[in-house]
């Protein structure tokens, strides 16, 4: 469904990916694990259109994503939920998710996926007219994901933080280190 062959991309002078290869099928869920700096949020930025790569390739069900403008690229069935939600927090939870049906596909079928949301998040249904930037940061993240189940995608690229301590000695060798201290 979705390939990438030879990634290279960045800001400016500085390269974030280099060389990226990446096939995603149909019906496969993908996770893209690293430490900050890694170039996760990059790769997203390059998947959606955001940012262009320098050299390499990127497709859509055979269709050069590449080539397609960057608002068109939700019309390829790519909705990507980014890092920090970027919600309107000054519109409704319900104007929020309607502007996920931008597209006019997605406008055809307004109703039915607005239902698909509220059904899937039913706590957006008992908040649909509450200001998105007045909900704790798991509903705002559910706004964010149902804005972009809105477009009805065949990929959704969403950013979920976790946060993973990095690799550390034994927890059983931490009391003695810290007694060596004073």
């Amino acid at each position: 469904m979705l390939e990438l062959r030879s990634i290279d991309a960045g800001y400016g002078r500085f390269q974030a990916l280099f060389g990226i290869d990446l096939d995603v099928k149909a019906g496969e869920a993908v996770g893209v694990i690293g430490p900050n700096g890694a170039g996760k949020t990059t790769l997203m930025r390059v998947i959606s259109g955001l940012i262009r790569p320098t050299r390499g390739s990127i497709s859509m069900q055979g269709t050069d994503v590449l080539a397609t403008a960057a608002h068109r690229i939700v019309s390829l069935g790519i909705a990507h939920v980014p890092e920090n939600r970027r919600l309107f927090p000054r519109l409704s939870v319900e104007d929020n998710l309607r502007m996920g049906a931008f597209m006019p596909e997605a406008r055809a079928r307004y109703r039915e996926r607005m239902d698909f949301v509220f059904d899937l998040f039913p706590r957006m249904k008992e908040r649909r007219n509450q200001l998105a930037g007045t909900m704790s940061g798991g509903e705002q993240q559910m706004c964010a994901i149902g804005r972009a189940l809105m477009s009805d995608p065949k990929l959704l690229l969403p950013f979920l933080e976790m946060t993973v301590p990095p690799a550390a000695e034994p927890v059983s060798e931490r009391p003695a280190r810290r007694a060596a201290r004073g």
